[in-house]
C-alpha cells in the first residue's frame, strides 16, 4: 500500500504541467494551511507563497482557442497567525499580498493589465466540538470573514483595471468550515477532512457592480510519515463555485466553475517547531460555465514556526 501512494505522489508531480486549472479571479487565492486546533497559548505563523500562471480557455470541460489573452499569472504572497485561546477554543488571521497579478494580451493594441498589493484578509475562530482519544478523532467546525482592506478600483493611467487582476475582491465574504480529522493505530498514517462555505456580499463600488456566486469546497487529505522529519500527503479537493450577478440581477453566463483537484504534498520538519511544505495543484476534472481562462498550473510553498506561550515549570 505505501509502495501505491508513494507511486501515485510521484506521477502527480510529474504529470503536473499538463493540468489546468481555474486561474484568475479576484481576491486571494484558496491556501490551505492549519485546520486543526491549536494548544491553548500556543501560536503558529505560517508564511506562504503561490505561484500560477494561464494560457488557455476553455469552454465547458474542452480548451478551445481564441486571440486575446496571451498569457495570465500572478505571484502571491500569504500569511496566517493561530493562536490558542483555550484549549479548545483559537483564532486564525490571514493576509494576502499580490507580488503582481498580469494579464498578457495578444490582441494587437491591446496593453498588459497589472495589479499589485493587498488583497483580502480574513478572521476565522475555530472550536473543538468533539475530540475522542481512543478512536483518534476530533471535530473542528469554525466560522469566519473575509475583509476587503486591499486595492480595489485599482487603476492605472487613468484606466480601471479588469476585476480579474483586482487585488482585494471588494466584497465582505462570510465563512462557515468544518475540519475532522482521523488517527489510526499504525500512527504513521492520518486522514482528514475540510469542508467550507462562502457567501459574498454586493460589491457597489465607482467601477463595479457586482455579486460573486456562492462557493463551495470539499477536500480529503492522507497523510503518511515517511521518515522521522519527511511526511508525504495526497488531497483530493472539488472548488465549486455559482455564477455572478450584475445589475438587474443579470447572470453573468461566463462564471462559476466546478474543479476537482489531485494535490500532492511534502513537508519536512526541521525541528518540532519549524515546518516547510510543498503543494502542486493538478486539476484530474474541470468545468467551467461558459467561456473561461483556466491556468496552467500552480505552485506553492509555506514556512511554519510554532511557538508556546506557557512558562514550562522546572
Amino acid at each position: 500500500m505505501i509502495r501505491i501512494f508513494l507511486l501515485s505522489f510521484a506521477a502527480l508531480l510529474f504529470f503536473e504541467n499538463s493540468g489546468y486549472a481555474q486561474c484568475c479571479s479576484a481576491g486571494n487565492p484558496f491556501f490551505y494551511g492549519e485546520q486543526a486546533n491549536m494548544a491553548h497559548k500556543e501560536l503558529q505563523v505560517i508564511a506562504g507563497y503561490k505561484y500560477s500562471t494561464s494560457d488557455t480557455y476553455y469552454n465547458g470541460s474542452g480548451p478551445i482557442s481564441i486571440d486575446f489573452i496571451d498569457k495570465a499569472y500572478f505571484n502571491y504572497l500569504n500569511l496566517q497567525l493561530i493562536y490558542g485561546i483555550t484549549s479548545r477554543l483559537s483564532v486564525q488571521t490571514d493576509l494576502g499580498y499580490f507580488i503582481n497579478k498580469t494579464e498578457d494580451y495578444s490582441k494587437e493594441g491591446w496593453t498588459q493589465s497589472r495589479g499589485f498589493g493587498l488583497g483580502d484578509a480574513a478572521l476565522t475562530v475555530k472550536y473543538l466540538a468533539y475530540k475522542n482519544f481512543s478512536k483518534k478523532f476530533s471535530i473542528v467546525p469554525s466560522i469566519g470573514i473575509k475583509l476587503p482592506i486591499g486595492v480595489f478600483d485599482q487603476e492605472v493611467d487613468n484606466v480601471k483595471l479588469p476585476i480579474t487582476v483586482q487585488p482585494s475582491s471588494g466584497s465582505y465574504k462570510y465563512l462557515l468550515n468544518v475540519y475532522m480529522n482521523k488517527g489510526f493505530n499504525n500512527p504513521k498514517w492520518n486522514l482528514g477532512f475540510f469542508g467550507s462555505f462562502e457567501y459574498a456580499q454586493l460589491i457597489d463600488s465607482e467601477n463595479f457592480y457586482y455579486k460573486y456566486g456562492n462557493s463551495y469546497l470539499f477536500s480529503i487529505i492522507g497523510s503518511y510519515l515517511l521518515k522521522e522529519k519527511f511526511n508525504l500527503g495526497l488531497e483530493v479537493r472539488s472548488d465549486n463555485r455559482g455564477k455572478s450577478q450584475r445589475e438587474d440581477d443579470k447572470i453573468v453566463e461566463s462564471s462559476g466553475y466546478n474543479i476537482v483537484y489531485t494535490i500532492p504534498h511534502i513537508s519536512y520538519s526541521f525541528t518540532k517547531k519549524w515546518l516547510l511544505s510543498l503543494n502542486a495543484e493538478v486539476p484530474v476534472y474541470r468545468y467551467y460555465n461558459g467561456i473561461q481562462m483556466g491556468n496552467k498550473f500552480s505552485v506553492s510553498a509555506q514556512l511554519s514556526y510554532r511557538m508556546d506561550f506557557i512558562k514550562k515549570l522546572p
